[in-house]
């Protein structure tokens, strides 16, 4: 009787054992997706935060350094490579 609940005993180990890695994988695989979406979501923060920024800054200039910026922007567009 004592030898059958060692076995047991044993039995029930092995199968927690088993188990646990694979529950372990996809906690982490959940884990994992979480930390990339907030990643995204920061860094899509920091996009929006840095064109407001620039918005802010030329709002600031004044008129002729306005259309100085404008011009070159016009200029170094037309000599930039296009990217494929």
């Amino acid at each position: 009787m004592h030898i059958h609940k060692v076995k047991q005993l044993i039995y029930l180990l092995l199968l927690l054992m088993i188990c646990s890695p694979a529950g372990y994988a996809q906690e982490k695989n959940v884990n994992q997706r979480r930390i990339n979406s907030e990643r995204k979501k920061k860094q899509q923060q920091a996009e929006k935060d840095y064109r407001n920024a620039i918005k802010r800054h030329n709002n600031t200039q004044s008129k002729s350094t306005k259309a100085m910026m404008r011009q070159s922007k016009k200029a170094s567009s037309s000599l930039t490579p296009i990217k494929k």
